[in-house]
């Protein structure tokens, strides 16, 4: 068999930092591959595949309806566009051009970041609302003009002190017929976010399918209400328009389609512990070390139900130092500059690759013993 890999020299490193696209997403399991390879072999109705895994996910998951995506971001973009067009076949059509549309998308001030450009580039325009200590109910009220399009909710840990809860954005919107978006892109585990927001009374919920999902890494999906998604249907890729260039593979629709399956038969006890083993092997590797002082926390970075493992560095070495270090030897992991730390995720992690991690660690730690410590 041809190793394309080496003749490309792609080599491969560990992931101990979490499931990022610059690192690959996450792994895939053999019966994803499978169906993946089985689809790719046949020329078939593509949105006849759309439609049948939509059903299959909105099943898994308890939810209306189901549409797969390119990834998160071509869902946001998807999601925005459908909420401009309100069902107008024409006005979907001269989008990124709004005139005349509603095409103002509510954002929490603390909810603000990178993805919203997605948002954006189907030309729509981002209004905060509140600032950075906190939102007020009376805030969002005062923003929801009649040329709003629909409110982007974020849940995210970091967000919580300036933020209102979701029911009550909810609420708000859906009694002046505004519909919301929730953004819970990573926000898996625990799997029960995969009903919970749309239960909530979220319109449209998105999730990428690359990450704990463990499903192709372009891949993503919008769960919510069969409105919204039939729009989505009608007005997304392959149709032509602003979302053409955020299609979805035939390939990636019905490997997401099993990987969601995989994650609804997963055993989230087994899981967790499997995570909890390893990070805590991670811990007394480094606690035996002399410049890691580690910590665990029991959340992934936006929140998620895992565990994760926090290290101060002391000097004369530094978080970047370590990282780097790590990284020559084909190991990825995080730094935390408010903590002065490096990250650690043991949600990527193999046994094999945890011992390897480990040891490499105590490398690290070795080659500084012939110089004096400083205390910080």
């Amino acid at each position: 068999m041809q190793d394309y890999l080496s003749e490309l020299g792609i080599k491969p490193f560990i992931n101990a930092h979490d499931t990022i696209t610059l690192y690959g997403g996450s792994r895939m399991q053999k019966n994803t591959l499978q169906a993946m390879h089985q689809i790719a072999g046949m020329f078939t109705d593509v949105m006849g595949v759309q439609r049948a895994v939509g059903a299959r996910i909105a099943a898994l998951t308890n939810n209306e309806a189901a549409y797969v995506t390119n990834g998160a971001a071509g869902a946001l973009q998807l999601a925005a566009a459908v909420c401009m067009a309100d069902g107008q076949a024409a006005a979907y059509k001269r989008l990124p051009d709004t005139h005349g549309m509603k095409d103002r998308f509510l954002v929490l001030y603390s909810q603000n970041h990178c993805y919203l450009k997605a948002i954006e580039s189907a030309g729509g325009k981002i209004h905060l609302v509140g600032d950075t200590d906190e939102v007020l109910a009376f805030d969002l009220a005062d923003a929801m003009t009649d040329t709003v399009a629909a409110v982007v909710y974020t849940p995210h840990i970091r967000y919580d002190p300036a933020s209102l809860p979701l029911p009550d954005v909810i609420a708000m919107a859906h009694e002046k017929n505004i519909p919301v978006i929730v953004d819970a892109a990573a926000y898996l585990p625990p799997r029960e976010n995969l009903w919970t927001f749309t239960q909530n009374g979220a319109d449209m919920v998105i999730f990428s399918g690359g990450k704990t999902l463990r499903g192709p890494q372009a891949s993503g999906m919008i769960l919510g209400r069969k409105k919204w998604i039939e729009d989505c249907l009608r007005f997304g890729a392959p149709m032509h328009g602003i979302c053409r260039s955020s299609k979805a593979t035939k390939e990636a629709m019905i490997g997401l389609c099993v990987a969601v399956e995989n994650y609804m038969n997963l055993n989230m006890e087994e899981e967790y512990e499997r995570c909890s083993l390893l990070a805590d092997r991670l811990m007394e590797a480094m606690k035996s070390g002399r410049i890691y002082r580690p910590w665990r926390v029991e959340h992934g970075s936006v929140g998620q139900s895992y565990p994760r493992v926090f290290a101060r560095i002391l000097p004369p070495a530094t978080p970047e130092k370590v990282a780097e270090s790590l990284l020559r030897r084909r190991i990825c992991v995080g730094t935390s500059k408010p903590d002065n730390a490096i990250v650690i995720s043991p949600l990527g992690l193999t046994e094999e690759e945890a011992a390897t991690v480990c040891s490499a660690l105590l490398e690290i730690d070795r080659s500084y013993h012939d110089i004096p410590p400083v205390q910080p």
